[in-house]
């Protein structure tokens, strides 16, 4: 789009090194061979580590909601749309970029649900709260750099939500630290742009090394929110 805002000042740009992503940018990006085949797999997990306003996060949603409504049958389009929700996370430096991103996560998935439902989901149902929940706990504020808060001095937290076996809707909630995805310490140490998008397994993390915590909960994924602290 012509009138695209790519920078929001010239100060953020100094200081923070602020510049979005262009739309046809971001899509050519995830039009990558490999790239293109995970936002069509609703399991497939990507992590954003400059998410700013969240561009490439709702650009990797639509592509994932678009999935659900193409391959399963419409008994089963929330579940997997929270599925395909919670497997998108997203790091920001700056509060304001977050909550924009996380809002703009929401309003998407609303309006999908708008869209092919021909009604308006509201916020006291249980789809609403697990979406508003998995959205807040998926997309944080921190340093990528430090694997902190950018203001506290405490690790990236992230949540897995695994697939539990035999069951078509519950997962099984695993707290891990950011910093644990990483063996090397010198990975990100070269900065980071919006854009640098990972696509990742947590299969391919052992157990020594992703550091998970002992208070594993297993829930419906529908009922996620009851959880708290989102």
């Amino acid at each position: 789009m012509d009138d695209e805002k790519l920078i929001k000042s010239k100060e953020r740009v100094q200081q923070h090194g602020e510049v979005f992503t262009p739309q046809w940018m971001v899509k050519k990006m995830l039009d990558v061979e490999g790239i293109k085949q995970a936002c069509e797999n609703i399991d497939a997990t990507f992590l954003e580590p400059a998410a700013g306003d969240g561009n490439f996060l709702v650009a990797i949603l639509e592509r994932k909601l678009k999935v659900v409504t193409e391959q399963f049958s419409e008994g089963h389009w929330g579940t997997k749309s929270l599925f395909a929700l919670s497997s998108i996370y997203g790091i920001e430096f700056l509060a304001d970029n977050l909550e924009i991103a996380r809002s703009r996560m929401l309003i998407h998935y609303l309006n999908w649900y708008e869209e092919i439902f021909q009604e308006q989901l509201h916020s006291t149902t249980d789809l609403y709260k697990s979406a508003m929940y998995i959205i807040r706990r998926n997309i944080v504020r921190g340093n990528t750099l430090t694997k902190k808060h950018p203001d506290y001095d405490i690790p990236i937290m992230f949540n897995e939500w695994k697939k539990v076996k035999g069951s078509s809707s519950k997962v099984e909630k695993i707290e891990f630290t950011f910093s644990s995805l990483f063996e090397n310490e010198e990975v990100l140490e070269k900065g980071i742009s919006e854009g640098q998008l990972s696509l990742f397994d947590f299969e391919m993390f052992d157990e020594e090394n992703k550091e998970k915590k002992d208070d594993s909960v297993i829930i419906d994924i529908k009922k996620i929110y009851k959880l708290g602290e989102g």
